[in-house]
Parts: structure tokens; C-alpha cells; sequence
């Protein structure tokens, strides 16, 4: 019996599996519920023979992902409910990297956060023109799940997108090899699904073969070990009090909402 979802959806075209985040009118955003299922819908996709290529698309036009939700998430009240909400977040984008099939990212609007780590982990990527992609942590004071840039790109960008929570746009993404393709937003699903046509010609086993290979390279650079320590300050960020910034942004977004809380966290940072 198929499971049911309620966030994303999972469909097969032959051999391959499209799971499409499917929350267009809250952005796409990660909330729990949405988490959960990614991680029910990877394993299921992972087990299945029939299955060569995955492609994660997104439903709408303004967001692939917003990142995770801010908004519906409850905000945790303990130590252990922090860590609990990082190490979920993490493993998942974690159980993307490691998939054991090539994986598609198709990327429409803003990927985000998390979102940016979900729209980046793709072996390959297609994006439309209306793409970009950003890690704006820094700026609520909090960091990014999965520490990913420093394997997509160089030194200088990976600090500029971190430090500053700037968002690249389409062109420069390709520009600096974070996607592989540019296209049209309504021929992003089309290309990345005839990309993993393409591909599942090839039999399962040398795919497997070829991204574990691949991951083995990376591992041995220092991959898994660097996203371990990662998560313990991701932890230890999330947790901590006493950051002045990081609590009057809290608390716009307690009397004024989110809209406020966007303002205020994003005025600052822009430039003339």
C-alpha cells in the first residue's frame, strides 16, 4: 500500500521517482510533518528496485523552499527539543546527499536555508530563470543545517553567502557551477525529468556505483566528520541565550509577526 502524504508528493514515471514538495502556499517550507515524510519518501524510493533516478521538485512558482517553517513549527522549550529539531533536519538533508541513486534537483524561486541545502544536494540541477538560492541563517542568528557550500564552491563565495545571507540568482549560480542547466521556469520539470530519463539507462548497479564512489571521495576530505562538528555548534547556536541581535528579532516576531520580523532582519544587510 502506497503511503499517504500530506506535504509532499511521491510518483513514478517508469524508472524514475519524482518527489515534489507540495506546500506552495507556505513557500514550501520545511515543518516537521514535512521532514518526516521526506525521510519516509527517500527510504521508500531507495528500497525499490524498480527505481534508478530520483528528481525532488517543487509545486509553485515563488519558492522551491523557503527553508524550514518558522511560522506553523512550534519553537522548542528544552535543550533536547533544539537538538532533537537539528539532528532531524540534518539527517535528512544527510539522507539525501547519501542517496544510493542519482538525485535531480528542479528548482523553481527561491531555495532558502534548508531549502537552498535541499535545492544544492542534487548530484545534478535545473533551475528556471527565476531561481536563486541563499543561506540567510546568519542573519536570525542561527546557522545552516548542513554545511554544503564548501563542497559546490570557493572559498571567497562560501564565506560571502554565509556571512552575509546573500542569495545568488540563476545566471551566477551557473556562473560559479551550482547548477548545471538554466532554462525556462516552465521547462524545468520537463528537462530534469527527460535528464533522468536520460540517465536510467545506464544499469542500477553502475549508478550506485558511480555515487558511492563519489561520496567515498568526499568522505575521505572530510565530509561526514565536518558535518558532525557542524551539528554539535548548530546545537549549541540554537540553544544559546544571551545574543542581543538574535532576541530582538524574536521578539518583532512575537508582538508584530513574521512579516516584521522579516523587515527587521533583512533591512540591515541590504546595500544601495
Amino acid at each position: 500500500m502506497e503511503p499517504v502524504f500530506e506535504d509532499i508528493r511521491v510518483e513514478r514515471d517508469d524508472q524514475v521517482a519524482v518527489i515534489t514538495l507540495a506546500r506552495p502556499s507556505a513557500l514550501n517550507a520545511l515543518r516537521r510533518q514535512t521532514v518526516i515524510e521526506l525521510n519516509r519518501a527517500i527510504e521508500d524510493v531507495e528500497s525499490d528496485p524498480a527505481v534508478k533516478v530520483v528528481v525532488l521538485a517543487a509545486d509553485g512558482e515563488r519558492a522551491f523552499s523557503s527553508g524550514v517553517d518558522l511560522v506553523n513549527d512550534p519553537a522548542p522549550t528544552s535543550t533536547m527539543e533544539v537538538d532533537a529539531i537539528a539532528q532531524r533536519n540534518a539527517r535528512m538533508i544527510e539522507r539525501l546527499w547519501y542517496l544510493d541513486k542519482p538525485l535531480i534537483t528542479a528548482v523553481k524561486g527561491v531555495a532558502l536555508a534548508a531549502g537552498c541545502n535541499l535545492a544544492l544536494i542534487g548530484d545534478l540541477t535545473i533551475c528556471g530563470r527565476s531561481a536563486s538560492f541563499g543561506e540567510p541563517e546568519i542573519r536570525h542568528g542561527t546557522l545552516s543545517p548542513l554545511l554544503l557550500l564548501p563542497w559546490l564552491t570557493h572559498f571567497k563565495l562560501m564565506n560571502h553567502m554565509y556571512l552575509t545571507g546573500d542569495s545568488v540568482d540563476a545566471d551566477e549560480a551557473y556562473r560559479l557551477g551550482l547548477v548545471n542547466r538554466v532554462v525556462a521556469d516552465d521547462a524545468v520539470d520537463r528537462e530534469a525529468l527527460a535528464l533522468a530519463h536520460r540517465i536510467a539507462n545506464a544499469p542500477l548497479l553502475t549508478l550506485q556505483s558511480v555515487k558511492r564512489s563519489v561520496r567515498m571521495m568526499l568522505d575521505t576530505q572530510g565530509f561526514k566528520g565536518l558535518q558532525m562538528g557542524h551539528r554539535f555548534a548548530d546545537t549549541l547556536v540554537l540553544d544559546s541565550t544571551g545574543l542581543p541581535e538574535r532576541d530582538r528579532l524574536r521578539e518583532i516576531r512575537a508582538k508584530d509577526g513574521f512579516r516584521a520580523f522579516l523587515a527587521a532582519r533583512d533591512t540591515p544587510y541590504q546595500t544601495s
